[in-house]
């Protein structure tokens, strides 16, 4: 299992949504993908693309516009 990082700093959507979808493609089942940026309303897109493409999100943050989400590949 293998972990990875995606910094969206700076991007408004639709790139972070494309940039996780990106790399989810990439991972096996069960890797992990810590996204984090400050464009809040990413956040919540990301959070909706996971849930719909089978991935789990194990753990959601957003303080002000900034956002922190931890998911797994199902």
């Amino acid at each position: 299992m293998d972990n990875f990082k995606l910094d969206c700093s700076g991007l408004v959507c639709p790139m972070p949504v494309a940039k996780t979808k990106r790399m989810m493609s990439q991972m096996k089942k069960g890797d992990m993908l810590e996204v984090f940026g400050d464009f809040a309303e990413a956040g919540e897109n990301i959070k909706r693309f996971v849930e719909n493409y089978g991935g789990k999100i194990l753990e959601s943050k957003k303080e002000e516009e900034n956002y922190y989400i931890k998911i797994q590949k199902l």
